[in-house]
């Protein structure tokens, strides 16, 4: 999962964070596992929006930074959670085809 996000004040003032959060060992196909991962994503957004600014600006700045990177990560994890439940599918049916390997997946 890559979590871009966008800390915009002004046009000339803009920073953009991608981080990767690892999800190999988490099964994706439970609520537990994408609770997990979406924790992970949280922690990371976090971590990657911090300033270390005190004033109101830095603060705003901060905010606006983790809710663009939740809004991008959101779709990701989805797409985590939908593809492991289709790998279980696909091996519970004998076939290792990817979903991009498989007509209309």
């Amino acid at each position: 999962i890559v979590a871009p996000a966008v800390a915009q004040a002004s046009p000339a003032n803009q920073t953009e964070i991608n981080a990767t959060v690892q999800h190999n060992d988490l099964d994706l196909t439970t609520q537990n596992g994408i609770a997990r991962l979406d924790g992970r994503v949280r922690t990371r957004i976090r971590q990657a929006c911090a300033n270390g600014g005190r004033d109101s600006a830095s603060i705003r700045l901060e905010r606006e930074c983790r809710a663009s990177a939740l809004a991008s990560a959101a779709p990701q994890i989805r797409f985590a959670a939908r593809e492991a439940r289709l790998r279980r599918v696909r091996l519970a049916n004998g076939s290792n085809a990817s979903a991009a390997a498989t007509p209309g997946g």
